[in-house]
């Protein structure tokens, strides 16, 4: 994955943000459809208490001013501090790998562009696999390679657009309004968390889906998907086509595991 610098004064409040997204209690029936280790959500106990401290911590060492103020950067340092020493934490209760992908899920879903991207073109091109021949948009649609037909059954739930909305909408009668005070222009009804979720999810089922495509697949018949892929692309939209096809990535989405970051792990 391409990063920018997910440490910047700017950016770095995402962290925390995102890191409590497992530990919401109103948002439990969707911590499956999230992409979250399978260890967290068999103990999301253990998370929420090691979270729950260092959000503590962090508000603390603000309220303090424990923290080189006016220093360009020290907000993100202050940040990353904090978020690593809870990391470390989970390390030692649940194993490195867990830490090591909760870590990677966060960069994954919060902080890369390129990876939003790509989820998104693989989302569009997976659902015009289904599309009628006959139908108005299934007219520039390109065969499929036959290795990827077996496995359209069992990837539509995780592609379907009509499932997506069912998810998002129970998700949203199930969250709390924002925990602050609106301004009169403000107009949101839920909590921003929400749009997090529903922004993770999104993205983890189209992953899911490119896990299971990789996982009953040899590596020829998954070039083969790719390259049909970018060909569909460039098929629908002659204009953003070509952009778009790149935006895939190649196949390195189309992988069993979170692919590895640019950027050095805090663990």
């Amino acid at each position: 994955m391409e990063l920018q610098s997910p440490w910047r004064d700017s950016e770095s409040s995402n962290w925390l943000l995102a890191l409590s997204l497992p530990t919401l209690s109103w948002a439990t029936p969707f911590r499956p459809l999230m992409g979250l280790p399978d260890k967290l959500l068999e103990h999301p106990e253990v998370w929420t208490s090691i979270y729950t401290q260092a959000a503590n911590e962090h508000e603390t060492r603000l309220r303090l001013r424990d923290w080189e103020i006016g220093v360009d950067g020290a907000r993100g340092n202050l940040m990353r501090e904090v978020v690593t020493k809870a990391l470390l934490q989970l390390a030692e209760q649940m194993g490195h790998s867990v830490a090591v992908d909760l870590e990677r899920w966060v960069l994954f879903h919060f902080f890369c562009e390129e990876a939003e991207a790509a989820m998104r073109m693989w989302g569009v091109v997976l659902r015009y696999a289904y599309l009628p021949e006959d139908s108005r948009r299934g007219r520039k649609k390109v065969p499929p390679p036959p290795a990827l037909m077996p496995l359209l059954p069992e990837i539509w739930d995780l592609v379907n657009y009509e499932r997506r909305r069912e998810i998002r909408d129970a998700l949203m009668r199930s969250a709390p309004p924002p925990a602050y005070e609106q301004a009169p222009c403000e107009k949101l009804e839920h909590c921003y968390e929400a749009t997090l979720i529903s922004w993770a999810f999104n993205q983890a089922l189209t992953l899911k889906a490119l896990q299971t495509i990789v996982n009953r697949l040899n590596k020829t018949e998954c070039q083969e998907i790719v390259a049909w892929a970018e060909v569909q692309l460039k098929t629908m939209d002659s204009r953003h086509g070509p952009a778009n096809a790149q935006k895939l990535c190649g196949d390195k989405y189309l992988q069993v595991e979170f692919p590895c970051t640019n950027m050095p792990s805090v663990l």
